[in-house]
């Protein structure tokens, strides 16, 4: 057999296209003015649109290409085309980038007719890979058909609410230090970094080889953000002077004492620097309302299709007939690969999902 080239090999997964039905996530809806959410018209939940559409339906059965009892049709191959990446579809716009990708769909067929020909189509791994698609497939089908979540104006106000923190913030800073035990040293060190004024480098070895302070001596120095009141490692009089500073990078011109900011929480003599400003945030309902509604309408959205998912793997699971050989599980041995060890796995399954449930 004559060995194809990796681009046959590329447009063959592209023409399998896996998950290229999956409905994208909608915009975030549109509040109303009586508090509730708008919705496109007519829709119970997110719009599928089929590629098809735009063909005549006539035209949708014509056979573009037959291998074998196997037939490409005119509405297949539309859908294959645009359901690809917008920025790849454009290409097939070219008479010669169609009739490639044709090609390529003839020579997976061939390829699939021989596998079969040789018995590959039992293999354990390829029946493994065609019940994981399905699988795949059902869940998909499952999460599509969920409908649209209503978020009312009350849930968005008691969000605003209760995260009133993330939209109300002060004014903060960011600096570095480098701590003394004494004045004297400090007053010393103090000489030096002014002559380093803009070395980063310089501050930050200095920090390493002589501040006392080993919480920010850990971090070269840096105490991130804070506000006036300092805290969290932070000395007030060290905040204080950080937001006496006005351009980044720019230092402290005399040491700063603190009373419990050097060893032992006993008496500190700093040297700040500062590296960044942050203004205040005062973002009221309305600023956020639109991006909060979203928020809560996709996970409101999440939490259905686990729902959805869980009952029908619960529903499934009544009906069938299971039986697990215990005696034959626990001798099952896993080798790990040269050199790794292997993570233990706890907890439920990525998303949630029931042990057992397919997961992307």
């Amino acid at each position: 057999m004559v060995r194809l080239r990796s681009w046959v090999f590329a447009s063959w997964l592209l023409m399998g296209c896996d998950g290229c039905n999956r409905t994208p996530a909608p915009p975030p809806p549109t509040p109303r003015a009586d508090g509730g959410v708008a919705h496109a018209a007519g829709d119970a939940g997110p719009r599928r649109e089929d590629p098809c559409d735009v063909l005549d339906a006539n035209q949708r059965d014509l056979a573009v290409a037959r291998v074998g009892d196997q037939t490409l049709t005119l509405c297949d191959f539309t859908r294959r085309i645009n359901t690809t990446n917008p920025y790849l579809r454009a290409r097939f716009n070219l008479p010669e980038q169609r009739r490639a990708l044709l090609q390529s769909w003839i020579d997976a067929e061939l390829l699939a007719a021989e596998a079969r020909a040789r018995g590959l189509d039992e293999a354990p791994e390829v029946r493994r890979a065609v019940t994981m698609q399905l699988a795949r497939q059902v869940e998909r089908e499952v999460r599509n058909g969920v409908p649209q979540p209503e978020v009312g104006d009350a849930e968005v106000r008691a969000f605003y609410e209760a995260h009133r923190s993330e939209y109300e913030t002060e004014a903060q800073v960011r600096a570095s230090q480098v701590v003394f035990p004494t004045r004297e040293a400090a007053t010393a060190a103090l000489a030096e970094l002014q002559a380093h004024a803009d070395d980063d480098a310089f501050f930050r070895e200095m920090v390493r080889r002589r501040s006392v302070d080993t919480a920010s001596r850990a971090t070269d120095g840096d105490l991130g953000f804070f506000g006036r009141a300092g805290g969290n490692g932070v000395a007030p009089e060290v905040a204080a002077a950080a937001f006496g500073l006005t351009r980044t990078g720019e230092l402290a011109p005399t040491v700063i004492e603190s009373a419990h900011g050097g060893p032992n929480n006993g008496a500190g003599f700093h040297l700040v620097r500062l590296t960044a400003r942050r203004d205040a945030l005062h973002r009221s309902l309305d600023d956020e309302r639109r991006r909060i509604l979203g928020r809560l309408t996709r996970e409101r959205r999440e939490q259905a299709e686990e729902t959805a998912m869980r009952e029908l793997v619960t529903r499934l699971r009544g009906a069938a007939t299971v039986q697990i050989d215990e005696a034959a599980l626990g001798r099952v041995q896993v080798t790990p690969a040269q050199g790794s060890v292997a993570p233990a796995l706890t907890g439920p399954l990525p998303g949630g999902m029931l042990p057992g449930t397919v997961v992307h």
